[in-house]
């Protein structure tokens, strides 16, 4: 068959506790901001976040607010016109990775668990002041254009892990029940590691070695357990300080004067905007081969042009590779030993999935999209390998999926049916959709089940 066209509860875990009562003493000590010239500070070392007190109009903006007018490129509810059929307009069973999808997008603080029909089976949904209630600008969250979640993984047992970009990382359970929340700079992206443990991004405000002006923007990979506790942090800035930053940061710049980024090299102090982060399991390392490890972790600096290999033990860079993708997301090990990504700036209108040899630095496949509707986001785009051989493919700004089968075939495709709630007919920038197997949906056979056995 070819398809062709609640009330929340929040458990406050003792790591939230230390984080809103170092909240409430800093707004007592020094007002409206803790920082020099009446701005709050950054996130210190530990992960702990000095906010300002809130409410008055003259009150600064908050942390999210400071580092989103530091970063390189803005994200949105939405930016392309909708079209005119939403849902799965393809679809060829014989040929999917079998499923559910689970997403995430601009429409909303909502996570959806679609089948391959495009039918929601499951919701996770809650709102800014049920994660974070005691956050001192929530009324910034709220704004249209924040109040969505980027990213969220799917535990075997029902419960959800969310970024709720730049604000917090928080867990629901099945019934989305708020477990724990952290207040904290998250963006970007997550992983559930094979041992359990969350991966993420985290940004903050700090001096950089090399940019001299004013506080830039550091991004950190941060693992915690499922509780949500910190358990190692490793900063961007000293990983790549061996592949030599600033030295890829002039060779961007040129890249970006030439290709057309549009970007203002005067005014940005986004060095690295990290997008993407993926910690390697033993399989994965062991196909890579020599000299990655598991555990070490494969990023994507869109502001350098640059996907590494980053030892998060040492603390350095054992593998890099500048361009010839542009503003790219999302790299992920292949099972035939490689890398793929979303190579956002194939030219100025169009994308690309590249395929990259690490160990010869050589582009082996790329894919452009139908010649009917060719990929192109210029803001992010996920890509996932998956077990059949299949790639799934996110492309952010048209709210579309697409599964490509190895020999090229589109066999899957997702048109998002969610416009951005301005009004203005703009699609909801589709920011993650993952296939997930039957190992991490068995909780839900279960709960239809129970719900047809009460009929």
């Amino acid at each position: 068959m070819i398809y062709e066209s609640s009330g929340l509860v929040a458990t406050r875990s003792p790591l939230v506790l230390r984080r809103l009562l170092a909240l409430a003493f800093c707004s007592l000590a020094c007002g409206f901001g803790c920082g020099v010239d009446g701005e709050p500070d950054a996130v210190d070392g530990d992960g702990d976040t000095t906010l300002p007190a809130a409410d008055t109009a003259s009150a600064p903006a908050s942390e999210a607010d400071l580092i989103e007018q530091l970063s390189a490129i803005g994200y949105h509810a939405g930016t392309e016109r909708a079209r005119n059929s939403g849902g799965v307009t393809r679809y060829i069973p014989g040929r999917v990775a079998p499923g559910l999808n689970l997403m995430t997008s601009g429409h909303g603080p909502v996570a959806l668990l679609m089948d391959m029909d495009g039918e929601v089976v499951h919701e996770w949904r809650a709102e800014f002041a049920q994660v974070f209630p005691d956050h001192p600008r929530s009324e910034r969250a709220n704004a249209h254009r924040r109040n969505f979640w980027r990213d969220a993984v799917l535990f075997p047992n029902g419960d959800l892990v969310v970024i709720w970009e730049l604000f917090g990382i928080f867990r629901l359970d099945r019934d989305s029940r708020v477990l724990w929340a952290v207040l904290e700079p998250a963006h970007h992206d997550l992983q559930l590691t094979e041992a359990g443990e969350i991966v993420h991004l985290q940004a903050q405000r700090k001096t950089i070695p090399g940019i001299a002006e004013k506080p830039a923007v550091e991004d950190f990979i941060v693992v915690r357990d499922g509780e949500g506790t910190e358990l190692r942090r490793l900063a961007i800035s000293d990983a790549l300080r061996n592949a030599h930053w600033p030295r890829l940061r002039k060779v961007f710049w040129a890249r970006s004067r030439e290709r057309g980024y549009g970007l203002d090299e005067k005014h940005i102090y986004d060095p690295f905007h990290t997008n993407s982060v993926w910690l390697l399991s033993p399989a994965e390392a062991a196909r890579l081969g020599d000299p990655f490890r598991a555990g070490d972790a494969l990023v994507s600096m869109a502001m350098l042009d640059t996907i590494a290999i980053l030892d998060m033990e040492k603390g350095v860079t054992r593998w890099s590779q500048q361009g010839p993708f542009g503003m790219q997301h999302g790299p992920r090990p292949t099972a035939d030993g490689n890398i793929i990504l979303f190579n956002n700036f194939l030219t100025s209108d169009r994308s690309s999935v590249l395929t990259l040899d690490p160990r010869a630095r050589s582009v082996i496949r790329e894919y452009t999209g139908p010649e009917s509707e060719p990929l192109h986001s210029r803001r992010s785009g996920r890509i996932q390998p998956l077990p059949n051989g299949n790639t799934l493919v996110v492309e952010t700004d048209g709210g579309r999926a697409l599964e490509v089968a190895g020999d090229g075939q589109l066999v899957w495709e997702f048109h998002s049916p969610y416009l951005d709630r301005e009004g203005e007919g703009s699609v909801a920038s589709l920011y993650s959709l993952t296939r997930v197997g039957s190992d991490q949906t068995a909780w839900l056979d279960a709960e239809r089940k129970r719900s047809a056995e009460h009929e």
